[in-house]
């Protein structure tokens, strides 16, 4: 199966948080774990890199899952440090996917992985300190950076379905020799 499409699929299971009560319907961990699968299919060379991340994501996933006070925002220090590793995890790892995804589509030059992990870092940053400022601020800069991210993630996954495109593309020439 085409690179992208599993990284598509992978990235729409994090992105649709859809829950009855406590059970997710689309569960992050399995949007990992297809994405380690993508990145298993592929020889480049953050393939390892990328894995690594993504399969320690799904547990740091499957452990949101068992202790929800793990994703909330805390004061506790312990689990901030736990929110900013997650978040370097979380870029580092669609610095793999971005860094793959252009060896496969050699040629395919683009702006949108800087400027997405690029505000992945300032959002991480607002997450990680945001709650030191006044209520009003932390919910106005909140809100915004979720706009902005949300916006993002859909730009992320039609700039995905392009390159999904390119790739079938380039694999179907390839055939016809």
């Amino acid at each position: 199966m085409n690179f992208h499409k599993l990284i598509i699929i992978g990235v729409l299971f994090q992105f649709f948080d859809i829950n009855f009560g406590n059970f997710d319907i689309f569960p992050d961990f399995i949007g990992f774990i297809i994405i380690v699968y993508a990145l298993s299919k592929v020889n480049a060379q953050y393939t390892n890199l990328g894995m690594f991340c993504a399969t320690i994501l799904a547990v740091m996933s499957i452990m949101g899952i068992v202790l929800p006070e793990m994703v909330v925002p805390s004061a506790n220090l312990a689990l901030q440090i736990v929110a900013i590793l997650n978040g370097l995890l979380t870029i580092l790892y669609l610095a793999c996917i971005f860094s793959v995804s252009k060896e496969i589509l050699r040629g395919e030059e683009s702006m949108f992985p800087t400027l997405y992990i690029s505000l992945q870092l300032i959002f991480l940053l607002f997450s990680s300190v945001g709650m030191h400022f006044p209520l009003e601020v932390y919910e106005i800069l909140g809100l915004s950076s979720t706009v902005l991210l949300f916006f993002f993630y859909i730009y992320f996954i039609v700039f995905l379905w392009k390159r999904k495109n390119k790739e079938s593309a380039l694999f179907d020439e390839v055939m016809d020799y």
